[in-house]
């Protein structure tokens, strides 16, 4: 898989969680993933769903083959806000996956996942990576996301920040409304962090991005570039320095076990 996008909730009750978690899957599987749904309608293209969930009470586990005939008892699972969900589809390898799992860090964050194998036409494809961006704004509109991102070839909970600064998630997340996590291809700013920055028609007029939307329920989407291959290290550079007066301070250091994190080696502290 190549590209991966990634939203963070701040700490919710549980029926809240779950009918974000419920709406995630919902748009997740009409949208980025519908044709992979339609695929396996056909029983001759060789794709499979499969989906796994553990429930937050005991350590309950449900296995659903054959997502299009079992949509309803997915949600019904999805509605009890399962500590971990994930839905795959896969051929000879794993085509693509949606996950939403939650974090017992001072309150239940919850994260929510779509991962899936566009290839290298597709990331220059300007009304494919729209078509990404629209998902991801309609997903996030009412969620009031604390951080959100699209990336390419990175699969880390990581961030690139968090890993560059060995930032560990009990530290970044309960202050990911004070410090930005990180900044990609697609970074989703908190509300409190985007009137730092001057609000959408500031970050908007610096025209470092592409594109600015910003979500009802709070926070605002950054695009960086029209197209995922064209987010280039000039690019980053750019979005970098606009961000970095909310962004952690230190020096970013490289880290062997997650090479695909990109980011600038600076310290945000010094451009401020």
């Amino acid at each position: 898989m190549d590209v991966y996008m990634e939203a963070t909730l701040g700490p919710r009750g549980a029926a809240e969680r779950g009918a974000a978690a419920v709406s995630w899957f919902h748009k997740a599987l009409s949208g980025p993933l519908a044709e992979l749904v339609r695929q396996e309608e056909r029983a001759e293209s060789g794709v499979h769903s499969g989906t796994s969930i553990r429930q937050s009470e005991g350590s309950r586990r449900t296995h659903i083959n054959h997502l299009g005939r079992n949509r309803s008892r997915l949600d019904g699972e999805l509605e009890m806000s399962p500590d971990w969900a994930v839905t795959e589809f896969y051929g000879e390898d794993v085509l693509a996956r949606v996950e939403c799992s939650c974090f017992p860090v001072e309150g239940e964050w919850s994260r929510f996942v779509v991962a899936l194998q566009a290839g290298m036409s597709r990331l220059s494809d300007a009304e494919y990576c729209t078509a990404l961006v629209d998902f991801f704004a309609q997903a996030l509109d009412e969620l009031n996301p604390m951080f959100a991102r699209i990336e390419r070839d990175s699969f880390s909970d990581w961030s690139n920040i968090e890993a560059a600064l060995t930032r560990d998630l009990d530290e970044s997340l309960p202050e990911g409304r004070d410090f930005l996590r990180g900044y990609a291809w697609v970074t989703v700013c908190p509300q409190e962090l985007a009137v730092r920055l001057g609000g959408p028609q500031s970050l908007a007029a610096s025209g470092v991005f592409h594109r600015v939307v910003p979500l009802r329920a709070g926070g605002v989407l950054l695009q960086a570039s029209e197209t995922l291959s064209g987010y280039t290290d000039q690019v980053m550079e750019r979005v970098f320095t606009v961000l970095a007066p909310v962004l952690p301070e230190g020096q970013p250091v490289p880290d062997p076990a997650h090479p695909n994190l990109r980011f600038v080696l600076r310290d945000a502290s010094q451009v401020r």
